[in-house]
This record gives structure tokens, C-alpha cells and sequence, in this order.
């Protein structure tokens, strides 16, 4: 449940699902001589250089002339030591070999003696970087530099072409102008032709751009490292330069639109498939249901990205008869059984890496990376993932809510989707029963819903059975206690529904003097976890916490062994970040009842209050125990 924020260089994502190797597009002419070889030496006779890794010059210049696109990159690093080097000195170049030729120019590294070492060809790796659910397909290549010592530079220079024509959507470049790193110098040049403007925003504080007919410069110096936190997505702080093609958002609606429906120009098969997903079954909600799951589970993912589908689907009638296909397919599907029912969905872009509508600051597509479709149904809104094979399709699932989206539909602009006021929520059931040795017989009953059942599903069903109950063991004596193992049982665990329930029984050895007064003390426990789990890390930027509601309670039959003789007393404790309520009750056969209410919705707390939601937390965490004294019963005296 916790992100934490990963800092590279001016990485630029592209609306791509895929996986499918082509011939890697790697030009190689490396260069140990020139401009930026002279500068790197000019800054090696200055007397006075930074104690720490810093990137002497990062330049980039993308010249856009008709439908060729040329990116110049130049850098040059300092290393001040040879720890510096063993942790920070790899570089990658990211591209996307569908589309883009990469020439390497020069990777190599210049001692504080003026020796030059440059990289083999046979020494590059390249990596896929392609993920499960979403859009990029770039290639990742990563430069191991040779020959760096203590006081060497790296200098590095490549260029990334690209044909327009062979690009699908809008054309667009986004510059991050921080990194994990200090940057001495950044330049920032973009030119383009009178009669094809391109359009641009900055929010960086770090640069100054100016602009002329058909030009952008931006150059900025000294520029302090990205702070970075342990909560964040940091595309959503850094500072950025954006430039592209689109003027509004509604171009970009109108493309992925355009995009999504041709799919849909032959549908062969579709009918019926959908007589055999759904049957005779008439209720309309079993009906999506049954189409989720279908397209979800049924239709399987494989990276279907080549060129000319980097953004379109495949038409209906080939995903049918193949069985297979990538998140832009599957969606397609979906929204086509759904329209046969009478269900008018429409797809959603998700920036899986973005919680801040506000950062968008061009119009363009690239900065999505995920789609879903969305349709309303009773008033409220219902959007469903054909990639997730967990979550019951009445919910949002838990890894695109609070992330920024935009709707396919007129007039929109980016914004949040939809955020469940309690993601987490849990139904916890406890019956111990006393026995005459000390012992206690245990029978607990979990109950996830929502999110957090398909997070619980898929965690499960990713284990075999023997691993389920070793994991579940493992977890139950953490929590609760290393008195016993329980025997568990999954109510359903492969079912796509709403909940999940996990049922345990567990006999705890002896641990109780049966002969004495009884003071009996246990927490709380899966409460108790939930609060543990939960509490906020940032730093240095305001923290999302999900929501989460707990209802728990518990059943204490003592036995005739003991008379319940005093008990914690009720609970209302109500703050501005959330309550608890507890409610204790004797029964008139003598046993004790007690049952918690747990209420912290959704909300985004601001990092001077962090330290004060966590001492929230704590004082909850506290208030989960629970504690009572028995008199001895005259018969077991």
C-alpha cells in the first residue's frame, strides 16, 4: 500500500502497450574527441568541484522539422569518489525501438589524468522495460561506463530520431528539470517550423525560458537535487518543461477516441460470445459482472504493440478468435459486450504514476499510461479495469484511485478518478471460548470487502496451497499469537466477488492459571495491524491516507471457570482525523461482548500534520486493547 517515488533522469514515457521485440534501432559511432570532451577537461582544471555526484551539463536539443524529430543529448558527470561510482555511476537511455533510432555518439569516461576510456557496443544492456497493465514499451539502455576512478568524468552523448509519420497521437516532450542529483548546467532547446507552432508550459522554478517565432530556450544553473520522499509520486512535485502539438485537451479525446472505436469496425463473433458469457441471465448486474470477469480472466494478456497498434486495438473479431490481446484490447472488448447490453461505457485514461491533475500542463496523451472504461449506472459511476482479474466491478480498484484520469468525452479536462472514502475495509468476528486446562478454543471469522478482498484474492491465489496456509500461519502468529496454528479456510477465494471471507480455528495451549482470579489482557489484533501498517512516512510533501473502516468483535465465554468482575469501560473517542467507538456488554449468561468501531475516511494530510495523524494512529493502536478481570467461580474453587 505504500509508493515510493524513483527519480530518473528525464524519462519520458509513451502511450504504448506492448512487449514485442523488434530489431533494436542502435546506431553506433562513438567519438572521443570535440566540444563536449573540451568543456568536460575545462571543468577538470577548475581547482574548486563539488563533494558529491553532480551532472556538470545536461543539454538537450530536439530539432522538429515536418514529421523528423531529432533529440541531441549531451551530459557530462562528475564522480568525487570511488564509493560515488560504485552506487551512482550506470546511466540508461530510454527509446522505443518501434519508432526511434538511437545513435550513440559517446560513452566514455576521462580520468583526472586526461585518460579517455570509452564503451564497447558489446557491453550495452538492453532491457524491456514493458509492465503488466500499461502503455510503455520503451527499451531501456544501460551504459556501464569503463575506466571511472576517484575524480573521473563521464560524458555521454547520444541522439534519438524519430519519424512522425510512425507515431500514433500527438507528438509531445516532457522535461523534468530536477533529478536525483545536483545539475550545474541545463539547457533546453526546441525548434520547429513557422507553419507547424508547437505549444508550450513551464512550472519549473528552476529554469528560464524564453521563446521566439519558432524556437524554445530554457537554461537554468546550480540546481539543487530533487528532495525526494518515501509517499510520492514524483512527477507530480518536480518541476517540468512541456511542449507538443495539441492545443487542447479535446484533440487528445478526439484521437484516442477515433483510436478506440475502429476496433469496432468488425465485430464478427461478438453476439455470440455474449450468449455464452451470459446465457439466459436476465438481471442486468449479473450481466457485467459476467463480462468482466470474462474479458478480465478469460481473454488473455499478451503485448499486442506493433507498429500501427501502439494505440489502437485490434479489431473485436481478432481479439475473439485469438483469445489474447493487451490492455487497449481487452478494454475494447468490454466496451463492446457492454454496449450490446444496453451498459454505454467510455474509456478513461489513467496516469498510474500521477495523483495531481494540476501537474498536466499540456494537453497530450503521453503522460497517460493505462486505460479503463467507465459507464454510470443508477446514478453513480462504475469504472472497471479488463486487466484486473480480482476486484468485484462494483468497485474502483485500489491501484488507479486518486490517480489522475481523463474522460473521453467533450469538454474534459484531467482530473482525479473516483476515491472510495474507506478503501480498506474489514469485518472481524472472535469467539473465544475458555477451557478447564487454561487453554482457549479460538473461532474467528475475516471479512474483506472491496478493495481490500481482491488485494487479499490476488495476493492468495498467486500461492499454492500449502504456501496459503504457511502464509496465513505465518501471518496469525505474528498478530495474534504463537500459541496455536489454525486450521483456515478461504470461503471461495477464486470467486470475483465483492468480499472474501477467512474463517480459522485455532486451540491455544494452556497459558491460564485456572486455580486464581483471571486479569486477562490481548490487543485487539488485526485493528492493531491495520493501524501499524498504516502510518504515514513523508517527510517533506503532504501524504494520501485510503480510508479505512474496521468493525470488530469479540466474544469471551469464560466458562463457568470465572465471573466477569470488571471491564475497560466504554469508548467514544471522536478527532478530526477519524473515531473510535467501543461498546462493551455481560450477557446474562455471563459472557463478554465487545465490539469496536474503527472510522478513518480518505484525506490528504499535510506534512506539518503528519507527526500529528501518526500520534493518532498510536492512541488508536493503544485503545485496541482490550483488558477485563474474572472473580474465580466458587465451583472451580
Amino acid at each position: 500500500m505504500k509508493m515510493t517515488g524513483f527519480i530518473p533522469f528525464f524519462v519520458f514515457s509513451v502511450f504504448i502497450c506492448g512487449n514485442v521485440f523488434a530489431n533494436e534501432e542502435i546506431k553506433w559511432k562513438v567519438s572521443e574527441s570535440g566540444d563536449l570532451f573540451n568543456r568536460a577537461r575545462e571543468f577538470q582544471r577548475q581547482i574548486e568541484k563539488p563533494e558529491e555526484v553532480t551532472q556538470i551539463l545536461q543539454s538537450k536539443n530536439v530539432s522538429v522539422v515536418g514529421d523528423n524529430i531529432t533529440e541531441h543529448v549531451k551530459e557530462i558527470w562528475f564522480y568525487p569518489s570511488s564509493r560515488d561510482i560504485g552506487n551512482h555511476a550506470d546511466h540508461s537511455i530510454y527509446f522505443n525501438d518501434r519508432v526511434e533510432r538511437l545513435t550513440i555518439i559517446s560513452a566514455s569516461s576521462i580520468d583526472k589524468q586526461g585518460s579517455i576510456k570509452s564503451i564497447e557496443a558489446s557491453s550495452l544492456q538492453i532491457l524491456d522495460t514493458d509492465n503488466y497493465r500499461s502503455f510503455t514499451d520503451d527499451k531501456e539502455v544501460v551504459l556501464t561506463i569503463p575506466g571511472l576512478s576517484e575524480g573521473s568524468l563521464a560524458v555521454i552523448e547520444y541522439e534519438i530520431s524519430s519519424d512522425r509519420l510512425k507515431l500514433q497521437g500527438d507528438w509531445s516532450q516532457i522535461f523534468y528539470t530536477q533529478g536525483r542529483y545536483p545539475i550545474a548546467n541545463l539547457d533546453i532547446n526546441v525548434s520547429w517550423q513557422l507553419d507547424e507552432p508547437l505549444y508550450w508550459s513551464s512550472n519549473s522554478n528552476n529554469v528560464e525560458c524564453n521563446q521566439t517565432e519558432s524556437q524554445l530556450y530554457c537554461t537554468g544553473q546550480d540546481i539543487a537535487a530533487f528532495k525526494n520522499d518515501k509517499a510520492i509520486f514524483w512527477r507530480d512535485y518536480i518541476g517540468q518543461v512541456a511542449i507538443g502539438e495539441s492545443k487542447e485537451w479535446q484533440q487528445v479525446v478526439s484521437i484516442i477516441n477515433d483510436e478506440v472505436n475502429s476496433a469496432l469496425s468488425d465485430t464478427t463473433g461478438l453476439e455470440a460470445l455474449l450468449e455464452q458469457i451470459i446465457g439466459d441471465n436476465k438481471n442486468i448486474e449479473d450481466q457485467i459482472k459476467l463480462i468482466h470477469e470474462f474479458v478480465a480472466r478469460d481473454i488473455r494478456y499478451v503485448s499486442m504493440s506493433e507498429l500501427g497498434h501502439t494505440i489502437t486495438p485490434h479489431d473485436i473479431a481478432s481479439i475473439i478468435k485469438n483469445r489474447y490481446g493487451d490492455c487497449k484490447d481487452k478494454s475494447a472488448l468490454l466496451h463492446a459486450l457492454l454496449e450490446r447490453i444496453g451498459i454505454e461505457s467510455y474509456p478513461v485514461l489513467i496516469a498510474t504514476d500521477r495523483t495531481r491533475a494540476d501537474q498536466l500542463i499540456i494537453p497530450t496523451f503521453r503522460y497517460f499510461d493505462h486505460i479503463v472504461m467507465c459507464f454510470d449506472y443508477l446514478g453513480k459511476q462504475y469504472c472497471l479495469d479488463a486487466t484486473d482479474q480480482d476486484t468485484f466491478w462494483k468497485f474502483t480498484p485500489s491501484w488507479i484511485q486518486n490517480k489522475v484520469s481523463l474522460v473521453l468525452k467533450s469538454n474534459q479536462q484531467p482530473s482525479q478518478i473516483l476515491n472510495n472514502k474507506y478503501r480498506w475495509k474489514m469485518h472481524v468476528s472472535t469467539s473465544v471460548e475458555f477451557d478447564l486446562l487454561g487453554g482457549q478454543e479460538e473461532h474467528q471469522k475475516r471479512t474483506y470487502y472491496g478493495e481490500y478482498a481482491s488485494s487479499y484474492r490476488r495476493l492468495l491465489l498467486q500461492k499454492s496451497p500449502s504456501e496459503r496456509d504457511e502464509w496465513l500461519t505465518q501471518q496469525y502468529h505474528n498478530e495474534v499469537s504463537t500459541y496455536a496454528d489454525p486450521q483456515f479456510n478461504i470461503v471461495k477465494l477464486a470467486n470475483m466477488a465483492p468480499e472474501l471471507v477467512i474463517k480459522s480455528e485455532a486451540k491455544l495451549s494452556p497459558f491460564l492459571d485456572v486455580k486464581s482470579d483471571l486479569i486477562y489482557e490481548e490487543n485487539d489484533a488485526w485493528l492493531k495491524d491495520e493501524l501499524e501498517l498504516l502510518r504515514l512516512d513523508n517527510k517533506h510533501y503532504e501524504e494520501h491516507f485510503p480510508g479505512l473502516k474496521i468493525q470488530s468483535e469479540y466474544v469471551y465465554d469464560l466458562s463457568e471457570i470465572w465471573k466477569i468482575q470488571k471491564v475497560s469501560p466504554t469508548l467514544r473517542f471522536d478527532h478530526k482525523f477519524g473515531s473510535m467507538h467501543r461498546e462493551i456488554h455481560v450477557t446474562d449468561d455471563g459472557k463478554l461482548k465487545i465490539a469496536t468501531f474503527l472510522l478513518i475516511p480518505q484525506q490528504l494530510i499535510k506534512a506539518s500534520e503528519i507527526q500529528s495523524f501518526n500520534h493518532f494512529l498510536d492512541v488508536m493502536r493503544r485503545e485496541s486493547l482490550i483488558q477485563f478481570k474474572g472473580k474465580l467461580a466458587e465451583s472451580s474453587a
